[in-house]
């Protein structure tokens, strides 16, 4: 869902069904949103049927037509059939139609047993570009909410562009958030008087999605400028108690995304990491860096945010460095060793020694991808070296990538480093895919659009300004790519939205270290 939110809130984005023309655009159109939203909208229909319709449906469809062709309105014919639901009306507007919907908040009247909230929908983009008037679109919205009290039962349908929902209170100071359980692939923005008691309600609110999607929400919001950042940085302080992964996940994405748009602003950087690292040292009161026999899946899934997040906001923390360094000299001594180091750690433990470290343990990592014999495992060098901070060392890394050592399809992972390392290592990335287009090129040729794709982003996307943005799609005007054209649009898309973030939030109060002492 993120993955699909994200892209289909950009103008350049499409619909899930699209017309293909030649056969060389399937492999352009059949992307994230294609995937990823494709899967989303599925979940929305699964959510508003039931499990025995959604099922009973699918299965009759898959009867009928189990010798035959078919066309996307027959499945949606075979789901309204089974539950008496308006599902071509709905999906009509969520597949053929770009983008989705920001349902916003514009009245509200709160009484003792019940609240009756006035939702206006909209089409979300990302930057908060002014729409047209030609460009007004309305979905077929299923409206679930949810309270202290859990989801509740009655389901609101949106047609137009506004709507009326009452929900039912168990006292008037009780928190609602609408799309419960994040069902249906949009964007809700609340009142202050919502978000205030939506803040205070975090530790009860049951579900993980719920929580996970309040911030997600909250987080798109402040880029569109739909919210204030001192908003979002207020909510985000609300999580110093999560323990659960699928909402540090959330919280992870929030926390990096912000990273990178405040990296621009040294003084503004350095009161992040501040506020991140007392958030992320938290969850090592969650969970340790030693793994037990009785942990789930999701614990472990959980470790390796945990190590993800140290090595990106507190590789300088003492405690932190002499952990890493400690389980590193073990893994060196016995790479067999998966206790003292496990895989889903070692990029980041990598990170960790290579940003406190110089050339001696540059060399270290490097010569653990000349002993590793599974792709996985120099996956990890891959994702790490680029971090050492030596300008010299992260251009020698991305030579090493197009020596021909590295093999052409995992090409883009040493790049992807080095762009995302720093400012200097962006802009070092940037100047070496000019300097070397034409051997990238030659080298991938015509086989693999994708993996063109995943060189440009990895080697220019990290970028958030205007005129850097300019800058590239004037490189790429004179040195065209037809089959990448629409990543490098999306891309340059994103850096402008990106850059407008960074004025917004240099334009408020986060620029002052009273605000920060106040989190």
């Amino acid at each position: 869902l993120a993955a699909a939110l994200r892209l289909d809130a950009l103008r350049s984005s499409h619909p899930i069904q699209v017309p293909i023309a030649h056969a060389e655009e399937v492999e352009e159109v059949f992307d994230a949103i294609s995937y990823c939203k494709g899967g989303s909208v599925v979940k929305m229909i699964r959510a508003v049927l039931g499990k025995t319709a959604f099922q009973q449906g699918l299965a009759d469809y898959m009867h009928k037509y189990q010798y035959s062709n078919t066309e996307t309105f027959h499945l949606w014919d075979a789901w309204e059939l089974a539950s008496k639901m308006p599902i071509g009306e709905m999906m009509k507007s969520w597949t053929e139609q770009m983008g989705f919907p920001l349902l916003t908040v514009v009245d509200e009247k709160w009484e003792d047993k019940s609240v009756t909230l006035t939702v206006k929908q909209s089409w979300f983009l990302s930057d908060g570009s002014e729409l047209k008037p030609d460009e007004a679109k309305t979905w077929c919205i299923p409206i679930m909410t949810c309270t202290a009290a859990g989801v509740q039962s009655d389901m609101t349908w949106m047609r137009e562009e506004t709507a009326q929902v009452t929900i039912p209170l168990n006292a008037a100071s009780d928190w609602v958030k609408l799309n419960a359980n994040q069902e249906v692939p949009m964007r809700v923005c609340y009142s202050k008087t919502m978000i205030d008691r939506l803040s205070g309600g975090i530790s009860s609110m049951s579900s993980p999605a719920d929580r996970a999607g309040l911030l997600a929400d909250s987080y798109a919001l402040v880029k569109s400028g739909a919210m204030k950042p001192e908003v979002l940085l207020k909510l985000l302080s609300s999580y110093e108690s999560e323990t659960d992964c699928i909402v540090w996940e959330s919280i992870e994405s929030v926390l990096g995304g912000l990273h990178s748009v405040m990296s621009d602003d040294d003084a503004m950087a350095a009161n992040f990491s501040n506020f991140a690292k007392k958030i992320v040292i938290n969850l090592t009161n969650v969970v340790s860096w030693d793994a037990s026999p009785s942990d789930e899946h999701l614990t472990s899934l959980l470790r390796g945010a945990m190590v993800r997040l140290l090595s990106k906001f507190c590789a300088e923390d003492a405690n932190v460095v002499n952990e890493a360094k400690t389980r590193f000299q073990k893994f060196l001594e016995n790479p067999d060793d998966v206790v003292a180091l496990p895989s889903d750690m070692r990029g980041s433990v990598f990170a960790i020694i290579l940003k406190s470290g110089g050339i001696k343990e540059y060399e270290s990592v490097l010569s653990y991808f000349e002993t590793a014999t599974d792709s996985a495992e120099r996956r990890h060098v891959f994702s790490s070296l680029g971090y050492a901070p030596d300008l010299k060392l992260k251009l020698r890394t991305l030579e090493w990538a197009l020596s021909g050592v590295v093999k052409l399809q995992d090409c883009f992972y040493p790049m992807g480093a080095v762009g995302r390392s720093s400012r200097g290592g962006r802009d070092i990335s940037w100047k070496f895919y000019q300097n070397n287009f034409e051997k990238i090129k030659g080298m991938i040729g015509k086989g693999s659009p994708s993996l063109m794709d995943a060189c440009i982003v990895n080697c220019c996307g990290a970028f958030c300004s205007k005129s850097k943005a300019d800058e590239i799609d004037a490189f790429f005007t004179e040195n065209p790519l037809p089959s990448s054209s629409r990543k490098i649009t999306q891309m340059t898309e994103n850096m402008r939205a990106n850059g407008q973030f960074l004025e917004k939030l240099q334009g408020s109060e986060l620029t002052k270290d009273a605000f920060w002492s106040s989190l």
